[in-house]
């Protein structure tokens, strides 16, 4: 065979446009800009394995997720069959820093995942109470006690018929943590 007549896996040819001149590799019959990945834009939870939009992608900028609709009927009701019950949540709050905070020695690095941790099975704990037609927020805060005064204030629309909190106070020689639980009405 002839060096000048045999193919070579990668060949390189010129494409002349009307404006400029380009160079592309060919592979195996193949443009290599179409075997080389490019890395999209991501909007969302792309990169978490698991979670697709439904239906598939939607469009080209980011994925959609569309929830489906929610129907719901009128009731009438005006209070809640299951009231939140503080007795019950601050209960559940003094047996979770038993467990989380009993030996706790105050880490920057480590104190964040902790009061994560910790309003994480707080909220866990307290929804699954059922407290009908509630909506439930926890707010953890771990700090360093260096002999300073802590003032912790919360502002928002409340009715005080139907709404209450509960709130809970730990320390150690090392830090405090103050953990409150918002029980808010929904109408």
């Amino acid at each position: 065979m002839d060096a000048a007549n045999k193919k070579s896996k990668v060949s390189m040819m010129l494409v002349k446009s009307n404006t400029q001149t380009k160079s592309t590799v060919t592979v195996a019959g193949k443009s290599m800009s179409r075997m080389l990945k490019s890395r999209k834009q991501s909007y969302g939870f792309s990169g978490v394995p698991g979670i697709q939009a439904p239906g598939g992608w939607t469009s080209q900028i980011g994925i959609e997720f569309k929830r489906p609709p929610l129907l719901f009927l009128n009731t009438y009701q005006l209070d809640s069959s299951f009231p939140f019950n503080p007795p019950a949540v601050e209960k559940i709050i003094d047996s979770i820093l038993d467990v989380s905070f009993a030996e706790h020695k105050y880490n920057c690095q480590d104190s964040p995942a902790t009061s994560l941790r910790i309003a994480d099975d707080v909220m866990r704990e307290t929804k699954s109470l059922g407290f009908n037609r509630y909506r439930i927020f926890s707010v953890v805060t771990i700090g360093q006690r260096r002999a300073q005064c802590y003032n912790n204030a919360v502002s928002f629309i409340w009715d005080h018929e139907r709404d209450s909190y509960v709130n809970t106070q730990r320390e150690n020689n090392s830090a405090f943590v103050q953990v409150t639980v918002f029980g808010v009405y929904l109408d």
